[in-house]
C-alpha cells in the first residue's frame, strides 16, 4: 500500500513540478511567544527554542505547496516536517501566502517517538530576482477544541530561497 501511495504521489507531483516555479533553500525558526502577548526575555532564549532546516516550495499560478523539514536540538532532539498547501499572491516584489497541512515530528530518545498534527502557515517574501527572503509564522491547529490564536504559540522564522522558473513554453517566451 505504501508503494502505491508513493507511485501515485510521484505520478502527480512530477508533471506539476515541470510547470511550476520551484524554490529551494534554508530556514531558521524561533519558538515565538510574541503573538500570544508574552514578553521575550533575552535570558530565557536558548537552543530549545531554535530550529533549522530546508524549505522546498512549488508555485503554480496562485497555488503553492511547501515542504519544510526542521531539526530542533535541545532537551529533546527532533526532526519536524511541515507540509502545507495554500494560496500565494504576488504583489509587485512582495509574495503573501497562507496555507494549511499536516505536520509530523520524530523525537529522538523521548516518548512519544512520533507525533502528528495539523498546522497553519502564513508568510511574506520579498522576491529579489531569483532569490527570496521571507518571514513565516507556523501555528499548530487543534480542531477538537476550536482554534484559539490567543493561547497558541508558534514558530516565527526566516527563510532564504533560490527560485528556478518553470520550463513551460509560455513562461520562456515571456522572458
Amino acid at each position: 500500500m505504501k508503494k502505491l501511495i508513493l507511485i501515485l504521489a510521484a505520478v502527480i507531483i512530477l508533471p506539476v513540478a515541470a510547470f511550476a516555479d520551484v524554490g529551494v533553500g534554508g530556514a531558521a525558526f524561533f519558538k515565538s511567544p510574541v503573538l500570544i502577548g508574552q514578553p521575550i526575555d533575552s535570558g530565557t532564549v536558548n537552543v530549545n527554542q531554535l530550529s533549522f532546516g530546508g524549505d522546498l516550495r512549488l508555485k503554480l499560478g496562485w497555488f503553492q505547496a511547501e515542504g519544510l523539514l526542521l531539526y530542533s536540538a535541545g532537551n529533546v532532539n527532533s526532526l519536524n516536517m511541515y507540509l502545507d498547501a495554500g494560496v500565494a499572491l504576488d504583489l509587485a516584489i512582495l509574495r503573501l501566502s497562507v496555507g494549511v497541512g499536516p505536520n509530523l515530528a520524530t523525537n529522538f530518545g523521548a516518548s512519544p517517538a512520533v507525533q502528528a498534527g495539523l498546522n497553519a502557515k502564513a508568510g511574506a517574501d520579498l522576491m529579489l530576482g531569483p532569490i527570496s527572503v521571507g518571514l513565516s509564522y507556523i501555528m499548530a491547529l487543534n480542531l477538537d477544541n476550536g482554534i484559539n490564536v490567543k493561547t497558541s504559540s508558534g514558530l516565527l522564522g526566516l527563510d532564504v530561497l533560490f527560485w528556478i522558473p518553470s520550463g513551460s513554453p509560455d513562461r520562456q517566451s515571456a522572458k
